[in-house]
């Protein structure tokens, strides 16, 4: 399956995507990142953008279609899925049912949440129950193991380079929970710096996945370009 992301501008290449026919999307994950080139964060080059890019890279081998769709151009199909702001995100199952969906707003990371859990959700199948205990479990238990890391990962890699600049800290730039996070919003506010951030507090899994990811035990982590800056801004 190619990981690139598929560029749909208006109803006939939704249609000849087969878009517009959710039986024909049965048996296959798909993201529908709806944008417009008027809204700077979801256009080339915005944060939107960026992290739909980046998770590009691994759909590919998480079994994850991504389809980026002019919103204005495509009405029909836009109008299918009741998108009235952009971005608009759809995560579709297999059975073509949208699971999840993100409506406007700024929270990039939520992207990468829904993202991570809908690429779990395709690999993930149900096994019937068996008295006699299975020769192979131990090794599929510890494959599952290893899917489960690597999925992690992914999502980590996703989510330190979804913006230049990249700050995982406790609390929000507006809230931060902790002096050193306060210290670390304070200095890259006075130096004029456009960052995209992460609270820590919300997600225990990217928490304690970023101290293994990084080798770094403690927040904030800044990131420039997907690299690790460690305490440097402190």
């Amino acid at each position: 399956m190619s990981s690139s992301i598929v560029d749909i501008k208006n109803d006939t290449e939704a249609k000849a995507a087969s878009l517009l026919d959710a039986s024909a999307l049965s048996g296959q994950k798909n993201v529908l990142f709806f944008y417009a080139e008027w809204h700077v964060p979801s256009a080339a080059g915005g944060p939107f953008d960026m992290v739909v890019k980046a998770l590009a890279g691994q759909s590919g081998t998480d079994g994850v279609n991504i389809y980026r769709v002019l919103a204005e151009e495509a009405p029909t199909l836009s109008q299918k899925y009741n998108v009235t702001t952009v971005p608009t995100f759809i995560f579709l199952n297999s059975d073509g049912a949208a699971i999840e969906r993100i409506d406007g707003g700024e929270d990039v990371a939520r992207v990468t949440q829904c993202y991570s859990r809908l690429a779990s959700s395709a690999s993930t199948t149900t096994s019937s129950s068996s008295t006699q205990p299975s020769p192979t479990q131990q090794p599929e238990e510890q494959s599952e193991e290893k899917e489960e890391e690597q999925t992690l990962n992914n999502r980590l890699q996703s989510l330190i380079t979804s913006s230049p600049i990249m700050l995982f800290l406790k609390g929000t730039p507006n809230a931060p929970k902790c002096g050193f996070s306060r210290q670390a919003i304070e200095m890259l506010t006075e130096s004029n710096l456009t960052f995209g951030y992460f609270n820590i507090l919300e997600d225990d899994e990217v928490r304690q996945g970023l101290k293994s990811y990084s080798d770094w035990p403690t927040f904030p982590q800044f990131y420039v370009k997907g690299e690790l800056v460690g305490d440097w801004i402190l």
